[in-house]
C-alpha cells in the first residue's frame, strides 16, 4: 500500500491510538494507556502502528500469553506470566483506511514477529460481530470451551467469541 509506514508502537503514539480505539469500540472495551504500555513492554515487536500521511491508519496490539487465559479488558499485564501462544488483543483500522487490506498487513507482520519469538499458535476474542473477519484470517471458534474461559470471554460483551489459530506457519 503506497505511502504506508508500519512500525512498532511507541509511547508517543498513544494519544492517536486511544482516539482510534474510542471510535472503534464501545467504552466497556476501552483499554487505558497503562494497559497498552504493559503490552508494549511484553513484546514491542508485536504491537504495531500503520501510518498514512502521518495519520494513524490502524494498529495491532498483541503479546505472548498463556493459552486459554485471555487477560480481562484494561488489564495491566504481568510480565512474569508464562507465555505459549500469540494473543491478539486488538486490531483496529481507521474508517478512512478500511477496505485497503490494512488489517491483513498488520496481522501478517504480527504473525511473522510472533513466529520469530517461537510462538506457533494464537488466540483472541472476537468482539462486536468480528468473528467472520477472524475466520477469513484463519482463526476458528473451538467446539467447546471451559466454563472459566467462557466467563472471561463474556467480560468482552454478549457477542464475544473465543477463537484460536493452531498453526501460524500458514499465511
Amino acid at each position: 500500500m503506497a505511502g504506508l509506514v508500519l512500525r512498532p508502537m511507541a509511547p508517543q503514539d498513544l494519544p492517536a491510538v486511544l482516539a482510534l480505539q474510542a471510535h472503534g469500540y464501545p467504552p466497556a472495551l476501552h483499554d487505558s494507556a497503562d494497559a497498552f504500555l504493559s503490552r508494549m513492554a511484553l513484546a514491542a515487536e508485536l504491537n504495531l502502528t500503520a501510518w498514512r500521511d502521518e495519520t494513524l491508519a490502524g494498529y495491532l496490539i498483541s503479546h505472548p500469553w498463556a493459552a486459554g487465559s485471555p487477560p480481562p479488558v484494561d488489564a495491566v499485564l504481568d510480565p512474569a506470566t508464562p507465555a505459549d501462544c500469540w494473543y491478539v488483543h486488538d486490531l483496529s483500522v481507521a474508517q478512512a483506511a478500511r477496505g485497503l487490506g490494512l488489517g491483513k498487513i498488520l496481522l501478517s507482520a504480527g504473525r511473522e514477529a510472533a513466529m520469530a519469538r517461537g510462538l506457533s499458535r494464537s488466540e483472541l476474542i472476537a468482539v462486536d460481530g468480528a468473528a467472520p473477519f477472524w475466520r477469513r484470517q484463519g482463526w476458528a471458534a473451538p467446539a467447546a470451551i471451559a466454563p472459566d474461559l467462557a466467563f472471561k470471554v463474556a467480560g468482552y460483551g454478549p457477542a464475544a467469541v473465543f477463537m484460536t489459530r493452531e498453526d501460524l506457519t500458514t499465511p
